[in-house]
Formats: structure tokens, C-alpha cells, sequence
């Protein structure tokens, strides 16, 4: 089934993901998010505010129906393209980014470094903080037990 084979009426009544799910059948071929919505919302003739609207939830809608899976890099084919026992992982990498130059590697490096060594000192922080929460509550509680055992003693004298 071609998207010709519908006129400007049924079209106004599909939703955005059938009409996706009919494109992405029809060219075979993967889809770049941006502009397959560009071309839904175009032959559904949306507004500026609708588009706005709608991007969102045809997003979620594409990832939440099992007729759709997301290649990475933004791009969109059909499940039934690709075998059963392929795994989303393996199906990102299908449309793969541009090659990086090795400095721009050795800058992503050492970031991740960075950010590896900033994430350590940050959970022996929360680790510390947890001890010292813990050494209080526990401390709290000894005052408690504490305050009850005085109070009992004190009536018993009030008897005499």
C-alpha cells in the first residue's frame, strides 16, 4: 500500500505513526526522525503549535509499537527489516556516526576519565554522609531509650 493510494481526507484522519509505518514500508529504507516528521506534518498540514505538540508523543508512540525500531543517530526503520535474534544494541549501530579524529578521542578520553574520578570521590561522599547518618540515628535512638527509663523511675518515687 502506497501513501498516493490515500487522499487528503483519510489522511487527515490517520494517525501520524500509521502514516509513518506506511512511508518507512514504502521507501524501504531508514528514515532520519526530523524529517520524517517534517513530512508527516506536512501531509497532515500541521501548524507550527501542533508540530510542536506532536514531535514529542509521535516519538514515543514509534518507540513504544513493536513495528518500529530505532537505528541510532536519530534513525528510524521497521522491525520486520532486520532478524529476530539481531538486538536493539547490534540495530544501533546500523547508521553509524562519522569517523573522529584520534585527538578529539583523546579528548573524549580523558572526560570520561574525569568524569570516572569525579564520580568516585562523589559515592565516598555519599558513602561518608550514609556512616555519619546512620551514626546519628543510632545515636538518637540510644537518647530516646534513655529518656523513657528516667521517666518511669521518676513516678515510682512520686508512690513513696
Amino acid at each position: 500500500m502506497s501513501i498516493t493510494d490515500f487522499n487528503e481526507e483519510q489522511i487527515e484522519e490517520m494517525s501520524a505513526v500509521e502514516i509513518a509505518f506506511i512511508l518507512l514500508e514504502e521507501e524501504k529504507n531508514p528514515y532520519d526522525y526530523q524529517e520524517l516528521f517534517a513530512r508527516i506534518a506536512d501531509m497532515k498540514d500541521l501548524s507550527p503549535d501542533e508540530k510542536k505538540n506532536r514531535m514529542t508523543k509521535l516519538f514515543t508512540t514509534m518507540n513504544l509499537d513493536g513495528r518500529f525500531v530505532h537505528l541510532g543517530e536519530n534513525h528510524w526503520g521497521l522491525r520486520e527489516w532486520y532478524p529476530l535474534d539481531q538486538s536493539d544494541e547490534e540495530l544501533s549501530t546500523t547508521v553509524k556516526a562519522p569517523k573522529r579524529s584520534k585527538s578529539a578521542e583523546s579528548v573524549d578520553d580523558d572526560f570520561e576519565e574525569e568524569l570516572d574520578d569525579g564520580f568516585e570521590d562523589l559515592e565516598d561522599e555519599l558513602d561518608e554522609l550514609s556512616h555519619k547518618e546512620d551514626a546519628d540515628e543510632l545515636e538518637s535512638e540510644n537518647d530516646l531509650e534513655g529518656f523513657g527509663k528516667e521517666e518511669e523511675s521518676f513516678e515510682e518515687d512520686d508512690n513513696y
